[in-house]
């Protein structure tokens, strides 16, 4: 225990619908959590709930929190709302509407559609500002900084009520003088308005994307510190002097302060975790090829696990506005258990992305909802109980549920029991496809993965879903409700940095010339992990190089194959292993390519103690111990069949559990289907293998 008896870690992950909270007890290895309503008005208060109720469930006492480590969606939110700070954009002349033509590319979805609109820049013309000033491609300068048009813009950014002001001039990446002299000159003018520079927050080629990232950045700074600075003054006077942690989307956690400066790094924070938790979970159990889906109350995450680490990209976006920071890659679809349902004009079913959310929440929550959901599509199947929702905490209505799918069975002339099937049906469609877009249309073939589902509705979709995509086998993992806020116990400090170089042959650099900027960033990286507490072998260092094909627009990120300084030996054997990942990903390499360095990135990684799952040994093999009864549940091929109910508490390693089944636990339930079974394995998960029995479909 430590000096001042703070051992406890506390994860707290904000979602649509429910705020998830998982406890770590460092002194005993116990794990726990606990579920309440997300409470959108002040999200601060659903967090406050949910930690009391974890530490109400542990017996503990709010003196021994240590840390509470956190998930937010505030810059999600405020994105998707439109709800962030007035921005003001100050760049160089001629560059005023770089957000606005930026790549003259229509969605994929809208390629055909000339009347498609785009997002809205965050920033309106009026707010766009021009100050002379130039650079040359080399960041020699053209033009100095005319100081004068800068003081004219700060007055015009404060007469206009401006909160924040991102400054983005054309190659500042290169010699970020000419920014930081605007800053200056800013700070004087406006003060306690916050300022971001694009060489700080996009230090990186790309005009369009460099601007959309600081903007993006500016919009959410004072969202953001406003959230984080009354969190931790409620945590404090609640439970004294913690630690306040940020998860990123680039699934590491992060100060506050750290946070408060990259606001752009904490948007998709909580899904994010919920990656990095099945990483862990598949490294501990042989599976290093998973696909990670969180089904949640409002959203569907999907994530990428190769080779046992989450995937990683620089090309994402956020609400259709590109960003490039490192950011775990997601696709999130409106495809939740709060997912309304609906007729469309073409006479079919749809669901979603509307969600019901918290307020007020599915119909058989009993909170004025009437429109149907999936959640009350699933009650109406029982496939949920009524009594057991939230462990017993929350009674659903399931009166409610049926008069909600009875209206859209009436408009479908269908029964009721055949439209909330449909209403499952055509959201695990909706899940699939979401699933295809991530694997199937990169190359990748699905069926050599297993299906990681989790979330408080994911285990009641997973084997129906794993079997749609002819996967191998359907994983649930232990405490599956909160398992995206287990991530973020599990995940480490992570800092990122880059250099850009601009495109430089791969075969001309000088070794020497790339160790020094490495040696740069990594002493960079040293202070700033020093300064949470990380050093020796508790800081590490990864090394990354984005690299392309000469003449192509975007590049690959691949970590440099050889530890120690960078030698000709190593950088040829980047280039070998760049081949191999273009050909991967693109089914051919033309051996001979001239190959480009783009950028050169540093991961800086501050290692937390590393927590541990439940586990215990293998017991007596027949499940009846735990089972509570049996319910009627609907199921496509046979109707309502009676089913077993077991409660996964009491289930051990090594039983079977023949389908068909459901395994209720607190905060999520898990369905077994007839012909499967699901086996438990030490660390209380449960697995559901598909292959044997999707073989005999295909003899059948």
């Amino acid at each position: 225990m430590s000096a001042t008896g703070r051992t406890l870690r506390l994860a707290v992950d904000v979602g649509g619908t429910f705020t998830d909270v998982t406890l770590f007890d460092p002194a005993t290895g116990s794990l726990l959590s606990a579920k309440t309503t997300t409470t959108p008005q002040n999200r601060a208060l659903g967090v406050l709930d949910g930690i009391h109720a974890a530490l109400q469930a542990a017996d503990a006492n709010a003196a021994r929190v240590a840390e509470v480590v956190h998930g937010s969606t505030t810059g999600t939110n405020a994105l998707i709302e439109r709800t962030g700070a007035r921005v003001g954009l100050l760049t160089t002349q001629g560059f005023r509407d770089v957000l606005e033509i930026g790549r003259i590319m229509r969605p994929d979805a809208g390629l055909y559609d000339f009347s498609v609109d785009l997002p809205l820049p965050l920033v309106p013309r009026h707010l766009r500002l021009e100050v002379p000033e130039r650079l040359d491609a080399q960041g020699k300068v053209l033009l100095a900084l005319d100081e004068r048009a800068v003081i004219d813009a700060a007055r015009i950014f404060a007469r206009e009520g401006v909160e924040a002001v991102a400054v983005c001039f054309l190659f500042a990446f290169l010699d970020p003088r000419h920014e930081e002299a605007a800053e200056r000159i800013l700070a004087k003018h406006l003060p306690g308005v916050p300022i971001s520079l694009s060489s700080r927050v996009c230090p990186e080629i790309r005009e369009y994307e460099r601007s959309s990232t600081t903007v993006i950045n500016a919009y959410l700074t004072p969202v953001m510190s406003t959230y984080l600075d009354s969190l931790q003054a409620r945590l404090h006077e609640s439970l004294g002097p913690v630690r306040l942690s940020v998860i990123q989307a680039n699934g590491g956690a992060t100060s506050i302060a750290a946070a408060r400066r990259k606001s752009v790094t904490t948007v998709n924070s909580g899904p994010a975790g919920g990656v990095v938790a099945a990483a862990f979970y598949g490294r501990r159990n042989g599976r290093d090829r998973l696909v990670s889906v969180d089904m949640g109350g409002t959203s569907f995450d999907i994530g990428l696990v190769e080779n046992g680490v989450c995937a990683v990209t620089t090309e994402g976006s956020f609400q259709g506005l590109p960003v490039r920071v490192p950011i775990i890659d997601l696709h999130i679809i409106g495809a939740g258990g709060g997912s309304i349902a609906f007729r469309d004009p073409g006479g079919a079913i749809q669901v979603g992305p509307q969600s019901a959310g918290a307020e007020p929440g599915p119909a058989c929550y009993g909170r004025g909802g009437t429109r149907p959901t999936v959640t009350d599509a699933n009650l109406v199947l029982g496939r949920l109980s009524a009594d057991y929702f939230n462990g017993g905490r929350m009674r659903l209505h399931a009166e409610s549920a049926h008069r909600a799918v009875r209206a859209l069975a009436e408009q479908m002339g269908m029964s009721v029991e055949e439209t909330a099937l449909g209403i499952v049906r055509v959201v695990n469609a909706n899940m699939a496809k979401g699933i295809a877009a991530v694997t199937i249309l990169r190359g990748i073939d699905v069926r050599d993965f297993s299906l990681l589902s989790f979330g408080g509705a994911g285990g009641v979709h997973a084997v129906e879903l794993a079997r749609a995509l002819s996967m191998r086998e359907a994983i649930v993992p232990p405490l599956p409700g909160t398992f995206s806020a287990v991530g973020l116990l599990v995940t480490d400090v992570r800092h990122d940095y880059v250099v850009a170089l601009g495109g430089i042959r791969a075969n001309d650099v000088v070794p020497g010339d790339l160790e020094a900027s490495y040696r740069e960033l990594e002493r960079e990286a040293a202070e700033e992990l020093a300064a949470e507490g990380f050093q020796g072998s508790s800081a590490t260092f990864v090394r990354i190089a984005d690299l392309k094909v000469a003449g192509q627009t975007y590049e690959l990120s691949l970590p440099l194959p050889e530890r120690g300084p960078v030698t000709r030996t190593g950088v040829d054997a980047l280039i070998d292993a760049f081949a191999r990942l273009y050909r991967e990903r693109y089914a051919f390499f033309f051996d001979g390519e001239p190959i480009e360095i783009v950028n050169l990135r540093l991961a800086a990684l501050g290692h937390n103690d590393p927590i541990v799952l439940p586990a215990a040994e293998r017991g007596h093999p027949d499940p009846a111990v735990a089972r509570k009864g049996t319910r009627p549940v609907y199921f496509e091929s046979a109707g309502f069949l009676d089913t077993a109910i077991y409660e996964r508490s009491r289930l051990r390693p090594g039983m079977v559990v023949e389908g068909p089944a459901l395994v209720e636990e607190q905060t999520s339930s898990t369905l077994v289907p007839p012909g499967s079974h699901a086996e438990v394995l030490e660390d209380f998960g449960l697995v559901i293998p598909l292959a044997e029995d999707q073989s005999q479909g295909d003899r059948a």
